[in-house]
């Protein structure tokens, strides 16, 4: 029982480790735009695979309703600026737009001849094929093609933001002197500290599960998101800029064999469709000085987290190799993310707490 405990509380300090990691990595996303750069890289190889001038990535950019999309209301945006989410229908209307310039939809198969970039060319003509010239089944099937990318482009933002959160990981086992193995090497050694941390973890547990699930900001997990109603319990808003995308009149089976496209479902893209605008930056940082603050700051003392009393010149070589490949293991575990390690914690106490504490009988 004694190991279980021990394993609860270094669980425990990776998972506020991992919080913090997380909570740095929203800011670092909010500060450089790094979702709005990422739709933009993956606009660039929906629209210009094969053309190396961009002449529809220009021109999806210059439209309006995308402006729209970058814009703060009484803000003007200076340096890049880019929607960190766009739904399929928004997606799809731009692009007919920017396709058709302006002429009547009929034109639809002529003008998809005369585009710059061959992939996308042979893609929408697929698309029209297989929809059997039917306007509405295609824009269906525009929007599923959008989607399937939106999904693929989640794995590079996912793959991308790991990448730093293992950076981010190291620097704060440096910084907070988090060493796996020595705090293995504490908690075995103090009962008092460990059973302390031990009710700790089963408090915060209790706290979460009445606050609700950890969010995975930018952690390795994406669902799709689930469809936003407002905290006032009303109907969602209705998004009017993307209603003359939507199909007016109900899709008739194509002709032949009867096909029909999947109804699109939401991109899982950004994993939760909110822009970064100033508000989140706010929220992240105040979460921040929270987790700082208050947890952390909590598990600091006790555990002798930090540099204060610790001499790297008195080390041998052991304990500095050893100190080493403690920074290395916490960073890993700090690269997994907290909702990993917060259902791990949440199975470890459950089980702990159904059984009888060290030398209860």
């Amino acid at each position: 029982m004694q190991i279980l405990t021990i394993v609860i509380g270094i669980i425990f300090v990776l998972l506020l480790l991992s919080l913090l990691a997380t909570t740095m990595m929203e800011l670092l996303s909010s500060v450089f735009s790094l979702r709005g750069r990422n739709l933009v890289k993956a606009l660039r190889n929906m629209l210009a695979s094969s053309d190396k001038n961009e002449v529809l990535v220009d021109a999806f950019q210059q439209n309006s309703m995308y402006r729209h999309l970058t814009q703060q209301y009484g803000r003007e945006q200076k340096g890049f600026s880019a929607p960190s989410y766009m739904s399929a229908e928004t997606f799809q209307s731009i692009l007919l737009d920017v396709i058709l310039k302006g002429e009547p939809i009929d034109n639809l198969e002529e003008k998809i001849k005369t585009l710059p970039d061959e992939d996308l060319k042979n893609v929408l003509s697929q698309l029209l094929r297989e929809s059997g010239g039917q306007r509405d089944l295609f824009r269906l099937e525009v929007q599923n093609w959008y989607n399937n990318v939106m999904d693929r482009a989640a794995g590079w933002y996912k793959r991308y933001t790991q990448k730093i959160l293992l950076l981010m990981g190291l620097g704060i086992a440096v910084l907070f002197n988090a060493d796996v193995v020595a705090l293995y090497d504490r908690l075995s050694n103090d009962p008092e500290t460990l059973e302390q941390l031990a009710d700790a973890a089963e408090r915060y547990v209790q706290a979460r599960d009445q606050a609700g699930p950890i969010k995975n900001q930018a952690g390795p997990q994406v669902q799709t998101p689930p469809v936003a109603v407002p905290s006032g319990g009303g109907p969602a808003p209705v998004d009017t800029a993307n209603m003359s995308a939507a199909p007016t009149t109900d899709a008739a089976p194509a002709p032949g064999g009867g096909y029909q496209p999947a109804e699109p479902v939401p991109a899982t893209y950004l994993y939760s469709g909110e822009d970064a605008s100033d508000q989140d930056f706010r929220t992240s940082l105040e979460d921040l000085k929270g987790l700082l603050n208050n947890e952390i700051a909590e598990i600091k003392r006790p555990l002798g987290l930090g540099w204060e009393g610790v001499s790297m010149r008195d080390m041998e070589a052991y304990d500095l190799m050893s100190k080493l490949l403690g920074f290395i293991l916490t960073a890993l575990a700090i690269s997994m993310g907290a909702p990993f390690w917060f259902d791990l914690l949440k199975k470890l106490v459950n089980i702990r707490s159904s059984g009888s504490r060290p030398y209860e009988n």
